[in-house]
């Protein structure tokens, strides 16, 4: 789990916060690409929303290069998700 920037979104009918972005690996084929779930999460790590990322090509191949592949999985995560991990 990493904190990120707060960000609202609409859920139910009504605005709530997330704060956490919860990342799971549902797939990985070893060679090409991976899937990740996610979860954007309130203070009280609550999900407010779900969803899956894929991470293939030259990000796949460089990920984990750094040697921390949880620490770069966040970071694509982000990117893809466009949010700012706090």
């Amino acid at each position: 789990m990493k904190n990120i920037q707060p960000l609202e979104i609409w859920s139910n009918g009504e605005t709530k916060v997330a704060t956490c972005l919860q990342l799971y690996i549902s797939y990985d084929d070893l060679a090409t690409r991976a899937a990740f779930q996610y979860s954007l999460c309130d203070a009280n790590l609550v999900n407010i929303y779900e969803g899956q990322i894929i991470i293939d090509g030259q990000s796949y191949l460089d990920w984990g290069s750094s040697g921390d592949s949880n620490e770069e999985a966040y970071a694509l995560a982000a990117t893809q998700l466009n949010i700012t991990l706090a």
